[in-house]
């Protein structure tokens, strides 16, 4: 959180005299994908992030040098929560994230499980939900030891669904109890500090045979935990930010964890675009000559005098 003294209400003129370059975070057409998106060294640089309905002005898309947006896998979720958005944004623009979005055959046989364990709010939970559909996925498991999401009360339960867009949100989510064992070959747990490979380099899109695990530090003992019950090979990740803030959002870390595993997925090849596809002219054979009934044959050496 930031405190008072940092806020600053800046007008956009201060922001096109401040800061070089101004990126903007918006789905629209032609934006390019955040995924190899870097913000040079030297001059401070600006990311604008709009209203999540209205989006950004149309002032400020034309002061921006670069418009960027977050590819979605899903049909029906075109964006994140907002702030969601804004951390896996600045994720990749300050250098942390991994390059370009993959282009693979089969993308889906590379998606790993996922497992979200231990979460501590139900809006935390809901919001990584969406953003867990949005990216891809079909199905979750959730480790709902704190009683966040499953047999919560009527408000509880509506801000969480509400946080989820469960409207447009088909993902299925799995109880995911402490004591069940599970036989995944490989185990990939996220961990916020140090003492593991950095999410940038480490290897996510190893199909279902995978289980990429995403707890909750302030709801887990993570030394605690017998991490050989998920599978046989347990391997630890570490989120590699700059600054870790005091007190961290869950979706934040979920959403940044997920984008990065998303990109490493990738995506399908472009199909062939028919409408495209040159025409190559065909000719026959030899040229026939019309008979005299059909018209007038007229002599090349004759249209010269035209």
């Amino acid at each position: 959180m930031l405190a008072a003294e940092q806020v600053r209400i800046v007008s956009p003129d201060m922001i096109r005299t401040e800061f070089k370059p101004i990126f903007i975070l918006e789905n629209i057409a032609d934006a390019a994908e955040i995924y190899g998106s870097r913000s040079p060294d030297g001059h401070p640089a600006a990311l604008i992030v709009g209203n999540e309905r209205r989006g950004v002005s149309r002032e400020m898309l034309t002061r921006s040098d670069s418009i960027v947006q977050i590819p979605m896998a899903s049909r029906t979720l075109n964006s994140l929560n907002v702030a969601a958005s804004t951390a896996v944004a600045l994720y990749y623009l300050i250098g942390s994230g991994g390059g370009g979005f993959r282009v693979v055959s089969q993308p889906e046989k590379r998606r790993p499980g996922l497992l979200l364990l231990a979460p501590t709010e139900h809006v935390e939970l809901g919001s990584s939900l969406r953003s867990a559909a949005a990216f891809g996925w079909s199905q979750v498991l959730v480790d709902d030891r704190h009683s966040v999401w499953f047999g919560v009360d009527r408000g509880a339960r509506a801000e969480g669904r509400a946080a989820a867009r469960r409207a447009r949100n088909s993902i299925r989510v799995i109880p995911s109890s402490s004591e069940q064992r599970r036989a995944f070959d490989r185990v990939v747990v996220v961990i916020p500090g140090p003492g593991g490979t950095p999410l940038s380099r480490a290897a996510l899109a190893n199909g279902p045979e995978t289980l990429l695990v995403i707890p909750d530090s302030q709801g887990i003992d993570l030394e605690s935990v017998d991490w050989e019950r998920f599978g046989r090979e347990v391997h630890f990740v570490t989120l590699d930010i700059p600054c870790r803030p005091v007190s961290s959002r869950y979706r934040l870390d979920v959403s940044i964890v997920l984008a990065e595993a998303a990109r490493q997925i990738g995506r399908s090849r472009p199909k062939r675009d028919e409408t495209r596809r040159r025409i190559r002219p065909r000719y026959d054979r030899s040229f026939r000559l019309l008979t005299p009934e059909l018209g007038e044959v007229i002599d090349f050496n004759e249209l010269e005098r035209y």
